[in-house]
């Protein structure tokens, strides 16, 4: 017996929980500006991807939101995708691209994701069909309990807004706290968070190249600031635009010309300001760029010394130390030795200091 109806009055979790307490199979689809698809078998979720649907696979959707793979890999898999019947699951396995294991921690994270997704749908239709047998077509299915899949899926929303009140750009970037955590301690997810926040990305980059959801990115990252393992720094400006994958672009807003008499009079002064430039000012004989390429310099040259630290559980003894670790590149060493700079450091009060 097929179950239809609108989201407005039964939402995502009602009726997935019907669907695993009466245990059902078959495929759930949601129609909305985002359509989902949950495929059940005897009650338990199987797979949110439907090979019978022509639009993008949501596993493609997910590796390449949160940056797995390089754009050249992606051409492989395309090409092998074109020249083969294999789905996406398989060309990943036969091409040596994810094992089995990670394959199935990354089709439950997707499940997860998409069930925090669909929760906050709040219009909608949705649809199921049953199925007497097996749902057909289904690749790598796995076995997830509904009840445990909606439970993180509310502490999820819940826990949203407490995300946002601590990062709430994503151009913040992070520098190394006090306290130091082995990498051995950390799971490989949150291994490569760490690099990533340490090497001097903001946040929207460290989600998008991150290889996990944006929630728990975001979660850990929130989680290593409260316990000073990192230093968040919030930008000068805030970008309004983005959205929470890190994805966005800031437009420059425009009062418009309200007023004509002051527009036209806000020209000239402007007008008047640029000849007096052209013609009163001298020309500059220094480097007007010099002071920018110093500042990135040095701050290539902590940054490194900061993943240095995460990964080796100490700051760098010297600067060919970091070369050494491939931090830094020689010809940046290079650089910092011709300009005189002199890397000191004091372990009695865990610190170094880069002088000119």
């Amino acid at each position: 017996m097929a179950l239809e109806g609108q989201l407005s009055d039964f939402n995502l979790a009602e009726i997935l929980q019907l669907l695993a307490s009466q245990q059902k199979t078959g495929f759930l689809n949601i129609e909305t500006t985002r359509n989902l698809v949950f495929i059940f078998d005897k009650g338990m979720l199987i797979s949110t991807r439907d090979r019978r649907s022509r639009e993008r696979d949501p596993l493609e959707s997910y590796l390449r939101a949160y940056g797995w793979y390089t754009e050249q890999q992606w051409k492989h898999i395309e090409y092998v995708g074109q020249n083969s019947s294999l789905d996406l699951t398989e060309i990943l396995i036969s091409e040596g691209l994810m094992d089995e294991a990670e394959l199935q921690r990354v089709l439950r994270g997707l499940a997860q994701e998409m069930t925090h997704a669909g929760m906050k749908l709040k219009r909608g239709r949705y649809y199921f069909s049953p199925c007497k047998d097996a749902p057909p077509g289904v690749k790598h299915r796995y076995e997830v309990d509904v009840q445990g899949l909606l439970m993180e899926a509310a502490r999820r929303l819940d826990e949203e807004p407490m995300l946002k009140e601590v990062l709430p750009s994503q151009s913040i970037t992070f520098t190394a706290g006090r306290k130091v955590v082995p990498p051995e301690a950390l799971s490989p997810t949150a291994q490569r968070v760490m690099e990533l926040a340490l090497s001097g990305l903001t946040l929207g980059r460290i989600i998008r190249q991150g290889k996990a959801e944006s929630f728990v990115v975001r979660d850990l990252l929130k989680s290593w600031c409260h316990e000073d393992v990192l230093v968040k720094h919030l930008p000068v400006e805030e970008d309004d635009d983005e959205n929470e994958n890190g994805i966005g672009l800031a437009l420059p807003r425009s009062p418009g010309l309200r007023s004509v008499p002051l527009t036209l009079a806000g020209l000239a002064l402007v007008g008047a300001l640029l000849t007096a430039r052209y013609t009163a000012l001298p020309t500059p004989t220094d480097d007007p760029g010099r002071t920018l390429r110093l500042s990135q310099l040095r701050y290539e040259v902590v940054t490194a010394a900061q993943l240095y630290r995460y990964q080796q559980g100490q700051w760098p003894q010297d600067l060919h130390s970091l070369v050494r670790a491939g931090q830094l590149g020689p010809s940046v060493l290079s650089t910092v030795e011709q300009l005189g700079w002199q890397y000191t450091l004091d372990t009695g009060a865990d610190s170094f200091s880069l002088s000119s």
